[in-house]
């Protein structure tokens, strides 16, 4: 799992390993697991999450999932968490900037040129190694950023 703030929102990437037991498609489930991880984030990073949050969910199936929080202004006496969920099936791109690091399973992506910057897409599963390589040497395109 990875955080990162971007233009007032926090990024959550939680890639495939951290998304085995999450069910996407059951919308309590997915909500009673968001706020548990809402809550560690809180400890961890010594964040005040509490209000009314709306996250966008990109689920990907070979990444994961990379959520998208942002906080809503008008609940801020809000004593508890609540949060508003939107979930975008879509795949993801990877931005490289040389593809020579993913010679050896080259077959496994569709390579894709634009505005003179080089896209993999995932064609075939990636191993464990694979996949954490494509992770370090990349940056991952989930919404159109």
């Amino acid at each position: 799992m990875k955080i990162a703030f971007k233009d007032n929102n926090y990024i959550i990437y939680l890639n495939k390993f951290n998304i085995i037991n999450i069910d996407f498609n059951n919308t309590k489930i997915l909500e009673k697991e968001l706020k548990k991880l809402l809550l560690r984030l809180k400890q961890y990073y010594k964040i005040n999450i509490q209000g009314y949050y709306n996250i966008t969910i990109y689920v990907d199936d070979y990444y994961g999932a990379i959520l998208k929080v942002e906080e809503d202004d008008c609940y801020d006496y809000f004593n508890d968490t609540a949060l508003r969920l939107k979930k975008i099936k879509k795949s993801f791109l990877y931005e490289v900037d040389d593809i020579s690091y993913v010679d050896n399973y080259i077959e496994k992506f569709k390579i894709t040129n634009m505005n003179n910057k080089i896209f993999l897409s995932i064609v075939k599963d990636l191993n464990e190694n694979e996949y954490l390589e494509l992770i370090e040497i990349s940056k991952i395109k989930y919404d159109g950023d």
